[in-house]
């Protein structure tokens, strides 16, 4: 049987290097991300377990883990709900770098709908895409009956909660007010805003407003999206405005989004996260000792988070609409720990198959140990199948030493 078997792996050997058609592809160590994972749909490291989600990992502009868990499969759209407020605001920041009309996170309401008077007159962009507005929250962003421009009125028809920018108060009505004076300045509705600007040049054809209406819609938490399209645009953040090397965003955009919008020592009256960290549309939400960021999220009520770890070039998007933000907010923060620390160990060079350190031939029994016991015991570029692919793979590293 043992030289059966090493006929068969010199056959596959020879059929590997008759293929010479693909390029030999680094991983990372991600099995812990994967423990976690997997964890958390038995309810570990969770307070309920996670009935099912999506997890894609990005580091340096490739996706270098995708992987499915419990009830949910790849490229499965979710509810994006409060993670909405990071395209939202990407939306708002296009604006600033061109629109009909004069437009920039100072724009005061009243410029484009006057019935922003009186106290309100002194409410900015600014202030209403990083929740020190001051409006009192409004169920005009949840009525599919009427138009933006009718919801601003009805906003604006309301006592101040607070004096604009003196109170940092989570909520979607100020953002919703905001998108209404955007839609004048661009002489656009909101959707085809957003489609020209940002769907459209990202190419994602599953991220679109569901919610409330097209006429109405939720501009702080009405999208719908997937794990690959999400963290797309999020990477094209991460890379500074550009994707597949065309501008979506200006620098100045970009740098704008993540920049502290509301004062160090605000009053928080309402906050998912206990904090005030907050840029236009998106959280703020890791610091280094110096005070960098390093870190920023975009987050969902039912669980859908995406995040940039500006230190380690990684975006990572969870998609699920099947739990809460409560639930998973400590599982985030021990899955980008480990993706992070996978990172920074490096790629794994595939003709290193046992993870030894080094290149011999206990990596070439590894592997075809691995092949033997099927399934992806043995999938080198995790293409999700095991096939003469790998064994290509496998066998071009090896022959040219090592990675």
């Amino acid at each position: 049987m043992r030289g059966d078997m090493r006929h068969v792996r010199f056959g596959f050997a020879i059929l590997a290097a008759i293929a010479g058609t693909a390029h030999a592809q680094l991983r990372y160590d991600f099995s812990e991300v994967t423990r976690l994972a997997a964890g958390a749909v038995l309810g570990q490291n969770v307070a309920t377990p996670l009935p099912g989600f999506e997890l894609l990992l990005m580091k340096d502009g490739t996706v270098v883990y995708d992987e499915s868990f419990g009830r949910w499969n790849n490229g499965d759209v979710a509810a994006c709900d409060s993670a909405t407020k990071t395209l939202s605001g990407a939306t708002i920041m296009s604006l600033t770098d061109r629109s009909a009309s004069p437009f920039s996170l100072n724009t005061r309401l009243v410029q484009y709908v006057p019935a922003f008077s009186g106290a309100k007159a002194a409410i900015t962009v600014r202030q209403c895409f990083s929740h020190a507005s001051g409006l009192a929250d409004s169920t005009a962003e949840s009525d599919p009956t009427i138009t933006l421009q009718q919801a601003a009125i009805q906003i604006a028809a309301a006592p101040l909660q607070y004096l604009p920018g003196t109170v940092f108060n989570y909520g979607g009505t100020s953002m919703q007010a905001a998108g209404a004076a955007a839609e004048v300045a661009a002489g656009q509705q909101w959707d085809a805003v957003f489609d020209q600007r940002i769907a459209g040049p990202l190419g994602l054809t599953h991220t679109r407003y569901v919610l409330t209406s097209p006429d109405n819609p939720r501009i702080a938490g009405g999208c719908e999206s997937t794990a690959s399209e999400f963290a797309s645009f999020m990477e094209m953040l991460r890379a500074g405005g550009v994707h597949d090397g065309a501008r979506i965003l200006s620098v100045s955009a970009v740098t704008q989004m993540f920049t502290r919008q509301t004062p160090v020592n605000i009053p928080i009256a309402g906050s998912p996260t206990n904090s005030s960290d907050y840029g236009v549309g998106v959280w703020l939400d890791q610091r280094d000792t110096q005070g960098r960021l390093v870190g920023a999220l975009a987050a969902g009520a039912r669980g859908f988070s995406s995040w940039i770890d500006f230190d380690d070039g990684m975006v990572g998007c969870l998609a699920t609409d099947l739990t809460s933000y409560q639930n998973v907010s400590g599982l985030l923060a021990l899955l980008r720990d480990a993706a992070q620390r996978a990172a920074r160990v490096g790629p794994l060079c595939a003709a290193d198959f046992n993870r030894d350190g080094g290149i011999d031939g206990a990596d070439v029994d590894a592997f075809f140990r691995a092949w033997e016991r099927g399934g992806d015991n043995a999938d080198v570029n995790e293409d999700g199948g095991t096939d003469f692919q790998d064994v290509d793979i496998f066998f071009q590293v090896w022959e040219n030493g090592g990675c």
